[in-house]
């Protein structure tokens, strides 16, 4: 049930379909700007300012605070169109600016004194490394140092994962995880970002030094990510009652398809007026050119298949309120997981094709494959560790998640 308090719904909400068109009438400039996102390692203003002009930043906001609370599956679409023109633009309109997502889930206090002061708030979020939170009076001291934080240079609040002692702990251990709200005046940005792609993310450290977190801006980290969590009563949408863990992969898949249809529209512009360096001839016109095309473009089309039939099941679930049991969520980790191994096997093929070309300088082709080399390193979608887990199902070997295990009639009971 929501509040009874003034909500500040926006006056206007583009569909689906207009704002992936937004997305895609701002390519050139992004194509434009991509090396200077590279030079200077963080989002250039100019591009953020036009991805909020164009209501991007408000895909995940809830209505409640004048966002846009769009179904599950809009953020790939946008993210694919952006990531043709500049991969760390797609990584901030997928990953960064879905963390409003994750303050939706917040309690109910804490959103109710941010957003109303910041609607148009970009958050970071910080949980490699590692932090400490100690109980006090009103709330915890908070310290710690984290990794990847994304946008940070650009945001108005961050959210970090911080370890407690708890007598009363589920694992066992007197060590439970709590998310913080932090406030860009109670921590430092250490400028660690020197990384072979995404350059432009500007994904930083953010470091924490005895900072006062009252009690409302934290939340048990299993209960903001579980069904339910205590700020979900506040919006209509399902997205955030959702589990987000098996949400997650697919922010990631986005930019991860953007930045190789990337290299593939880049190799084909510079192919179509290519010449051989010995004998002058036109490389466009040669048939395994064309073959090994064709493949990468089938690989591609496959990619994007799959992640889109998959954000079709995940809103289909969410909207009916159902749970993700059993083998769907094998499939989940396995098919985000198959469609980054696809996208590689396009990226690198077209890559490899363009010979020192695209080893060199600053060619457009080569920093899309750099983006999507350094994206398919995320955890989230390595491919042995989603694939194992549905080796573990089949011969009947639990896997570690109940909610697999139990409906695995293969397991002895």
């Amino acid at each position: 049930m929501r509040s009874a308090q003034k909500t500040s719904n926006p006056s206007y909400i583009p569909s689906r379909e207009e704002i992936t068109k937004a997305a895609s009438d701002l390519i050139p400039k992004l194509r434009e700007r991509a090396q200077e996102a590279e030079d200077l390692r963080t989002m250039p203003h100019e591009t953020l300012q036009e991805m909020k002009d164009a209501g991007i930043h408000k895909m995940f906001t809830p209505k409640r605070y004048g966002g846009f609370e769009m179904d599950w599956g809009t953020q790939v679409d946008v993210a694919r169109e952006l990531g043709k023109g500049c991969a760390s633009a797609s990584w901030m309109s997928s990953v960064v600016m879905s963390h409003s997502w994750n303050l939706g889930r917040f309690p109910a206090e804490a959103q109710e004194e941010f957003w109303p002061s910041c609607p148009d708030a970009i958050i970071a979020t910080a949980f490699a490394g590692g932090g400490e939170m100690k109980e006090t009076e009103g709330g915890y001291i908070l310290n710690g140092l984290w990794r990847f934080a994304s946008g940070v240079d650009h945001s108005d609040c961050s959210i970090v994962a911080g370890q407690y002692k708890n007598a009363n702990s589920k694992s066992g251990t007197g060590l439970d995880y709590r998310m913080a709200l932090i406030m860009p005046d109670q921590y430092e940005i250490v400028d660690t970002w020197h990384a072979e792609g995404l350059k432009g993310t500007g994904s930083k450290d953010i470091k924490v030094v005895d900072a006062f977190v009252p009690e409302h801006r934290t939340v048990k980290s299993l209960e903001l990510g579980g069904k339910n969590p205590p700020g979900s009563e506040l919006h209509d949408s399902y997205i955030y009652r959702v589990e987000m863990g098996m949400y997650f992969n697919t922010l990631l898949s986005g930019p991860i398809l953007g930045a190789t249809h990337g290299v593939m529209l880049e190799y084909l512009e510079q192919t179509r007026s290519r010449f051989g360096s010995m004998f002058g001839e036109k490389v466009s016109e040669q048939a395994p050119v064309q073959q090994k095309i064709g493949e990468s473009y089938e690989e591609l089309r496959t990619s994007d298949l799959i992640i889109d039939n998959l954000c079709n099941f995940l809103h289909e679930k969410g909207q009916a309120g159902e749970s993700i049991k059993g083998d769907d969520r094998l499939k989940i980790r396995r098919e985000t997981a198959m469609a980054v191994q696809l996208c590689m096997k396009s990226g690198t093929r077209l890559s490899s094709m363009m010979g020192v070309t695209a080893q060199t300088g600053r060619n457009a082709a080569q920093r899309h494959f750099r983006d999507l080399r350094t994206m398919s390193t995320h955890g989230a979608v390595h491919w042995d560790n989603a694939t194992t887990p549905t080796g573990r199902y089949l011969l009947g070997i639990e896997t570690g998640d109940p909610l697999i295990d139990k409906h695995n009639t293969l397991i002895d009971e």
